[in-house]
């Protein structure tokens, strides 16, 4: 049985964007009883949502200080234990306002070394953390130097930004010019809050790993690291890395404690004591896992109702009690830990290019193996995929019979036969505007 706490469980969540794919997140704070105060941007209609016991929306165009300035107030205002999130951009706002607050778990310098790609491959170096070479980019014919210097093909990242946007290898010069500009065009957009400015060093050259990548989600909880679990990713060979099928049960799974050791690593060295993780790592020509990159937040998507769905361990629940300030002895001696496998699942995206005409479950609702499908893209929404970007349409989760040694292609197979159940129409531009005249 929970403990009742000596006052309300109060939070502020900082969501400028991604409600629409973290309603199992916020599920689980309406479970725990958690009075939820939201702050958003003004382009969401949240005013009315019953999960929120309070919504403030800022400007779209409020800048990070502006929105931790509110989290203060507003935590202040409502008698808040802290203020968290669930997504990359904003990390640092909630990092910011919790030191602001006087929570002694409050980190700022971490979040910012994890928004940026090049400050997390010189904290991995400094620690001797497995990772890889890596070259900063300040300008654009200083790369190709240095690129030709130490040999292509090579990785080219924005330093802020997530989902495998404007991540591409590169082979020859000439496409590491366009794929830097494409970055430098990515920044002028001020896409999604990823980068709020843009820093000396906007990109990142880095070695290439041909292996399979995985991402492994956790908590912390007074300096411990707690696996939830490791996700198998789609494998690609590039140029371009679309972020797909996700599939648990690790299919290697005698390797779990070598990457929860690599992630333990990562957490200690930055000081978290509590707080959710995230990891990214991908094998070498050896097989050996290094770091891709790592924050201190959840996997977007499904990976948190997966994690729950297979391991029976609540990582999500675990963090949001320790952030109301509850005893973590009472945490681990009342929460499930980390169970042997129940069942095997798989994330499928969506991904097309043009505009949405239609995009809602269909007839794979009926399916015993159907779990979840997030709609991301609205009817109306322009979308792309491969070269030109990487818009989510939409987030399918799947769950089937699972036996240990099973071949992660089996729910695979499955995923790929739902999404063709649903009823998702998107057209060229072209077809849309007749559609339209219409």
């Amino acid at each position: 049985m929970t403990k009742v706490t000596s006052r309300p469980r109060t939070l502020v969540l900082v969501m400028r964007r991604g409600l629409s794919t973290s309603p199992d997140h916020v599920q689980t704070m309406l479970d725990l009883d958690i009075r939820t105060h939201l702050l958003t941007v003004d382009t969401e209609p949240w005013a009315n949502d019953p999960r929120f016991a309070s919504v403030r929306r800022l400007p779209h165009d409020s800048d990070q200080r502006d929105f931790v300035k509110a989290a203060v107030e507003t935590a202040r205002e409502r008698g808040a234990s802290a203020v968290v999130t669930f997504i990359e951009p904003d990390i640092e706002i909630v990092e910011e306002a919790n030191a602001e607050l006087g929570l002694d778990w409050a980190i700022p310098e971490s979040a910012r070394i994890c928004r940026d790609k090049h400050r997390q491959r010189v904290f991995l170096a400094e620690h001797d953390i497995p990772s890889v070479w890596f070259h900063p980019v300040t300008d654009i014919e200083s790369a190709v130097e240095a690129a030709t210097a130490h040999g292509l093909p090579l990785m080219v990242k924005p330093t802020r930004a997530a989902a495998s946007d404007c991540v591409e290898l590169v082979g020859d010069a000439d496409r590491l010019r366009a794929s830097l500009k494409v970055i430098q065009g990515y920044i002028e957009s001020g896409r999604n809050f990823y980068f709020s400015g843009a820093p000396e060093s906007w990109a990142v050259l880095e070695e290439y790993l041909p292996g399979e990548e995985i991402t492994l989600d956790g908590v912390v909880l007074d300096g411990q690291f707690i696996l939830g679990g490791v996700h198998n990713k789609k494998h690609s060979t590039g140029p371009h890395f679309e972020e797909d099928l996700y599939t648990l049960p690790f299919k290697t799974p005698e390797r779990e404690d070598e990457v929860a050791g690599i992630a333990a690593s990562i957490t200690r060295a930055l000081g978290v004591r509590h707080g959710l993780f995230n990891a990214e790592m991908r094998q070498d020509a050896q097989g050996r896992y290094r770091v891709v990159e790592f924050s201190i937040r959840v996997s977007g998507g499904h990976v948190y109702r997966h994690i729950k769905d297979v391991y029976a361990i609540d990582f999500v629940r675990m963090f949001l009690r320790a952030a109301c300030g509850e005893s973590v002895e009472d945490i681990l001696a009342q929460e499930n830990q980390k169970q042997p496998p129940r069942m095997t699942v798989c994330a499928k995206v969506v991904y097309r290019n043009g505009r949405v005409v239609r995009n809602s479950v269909g007839e794979a609702m009926h399916s015993p193996y159907f779990r979840t499908y997030f709609p991301v893209a609205k009817p109306g929404t322009d979308v792309v995929s491969g070269e030109k970007g990487f818009d989510f349409t939409g987030l399918l989760s799947v769950w089937h019979p699972w036996q240990p040694g099973q071949d992660p292609a089996v729910v695979h197979d499955v995923a790929r036969s739902l999404a063709e159940k649903l009823d998702v129409e998107v057209v060229d531009a072209g077809e849309a505007q007749g559609l339209t005249a219409q």
